[in-house]
């Protein structure tokens, strides 16, 4: 069966010398994993255009009795120089494409995701923010059915719990909480969006990324082992 659709690619791994397993948020909205055959000639040059977050169209065959299919065309849809070329947005570019690789279960498809993965990407390329991925991985959290509540009480001193994905104003019985200065900073950037008004010191940046990746790895169970984690922090702390 042949089919051809969009994608963004995400996570390559070699299980032969010429092979390997890819996987790609589809257009469906859905990871999908398919196989990669060739490292010469054409494909060379295809398996160039397979580096994190780049979106493409891919062609693919399933023979009948395969479990996978095969990926025969690879066509980048566009361009991505600058999440190709600069050193900071390659390394944010990695660490998202395994995030999204790690907290989607195979085919389960809900297709509004991609386009805010999509239209998001857009706005990586165009222009870096060092806030961008915090923000991603906030809003991310609305597809994938884990999203915090937003109901920090201006008036009041709130400390985020983690285990419960909401602000409060008791501190929490357990350590999986933020003090109330970084808890206002989470419902700021909550606030701010994609507008990037927020102004945040590299530390405070930091532990907003730890605290995130900590609230992941509670809620979703493949996300744990960040690969991609110690590049973001050799950069970034």
């Amino acid at each position: 069966m042949e089919a051809s659709q969009k994608a963004i690619f995400l996570w390559k791994i070699r299980f032969r010398e010429s092979s390997f397993m890819v996987k790609f948020l589809t257009e469906k909205g859905a990871l999908e994993t398919f196989v990669f055959q060739g490292t010469k000639g054409i494909k060379k040059g295809q398996l160039a255009q397979l580096f994190p977050l780049n979106e493409v169209e891919i062609e693919t065959y399933k023979a009948p009795k395969s479990s996978l299919a095969s990926i025969r065309n690879v066509k980048t849809l566009k361009m991505r120089s600058n999440i190709r070329g600069k050193m900071e947005q390659t390394a944010v570019a990695f660490f998202l494409a395994e995030i999204i690789s790690k907290s989607l279960k195979e085919n389960d498809a809900q297709p509004a995701m991609f386009e805010f993965v999509s239209s998001s990407i857009d706005l990586f390329e165009e222009r870096y923010q060092p806030n961008f991925y915090l923000v991603f991985l906030l809003k991310l959290t609305r597809y994938l059915g884990i999203q915090p509540a937003n109901n920090f009480q201006n008036n009041r001193s709130s400390f985020f719990d983690l285990s419960e994905g909401q602000f409060t104003i008791l501190r929490p019985v357990h350590l999986n909480y933020l003090e109330v200065g970084d808890s206002k900073l989470l419902r700021n950037l909550i606030d701010d969006g994609y507008d990037f008004q927020l102004k945040l010191s590299k530390q405070q940046r930091n532990d907003l990324r730890d605290a995130i990746i900590k609230y992941y790895s509670m809620h979703l169970e493949g996300v744990s082992g960040l690969k991609s984690l110690s590049v973001l922090q050799e950069l970034f702390d």
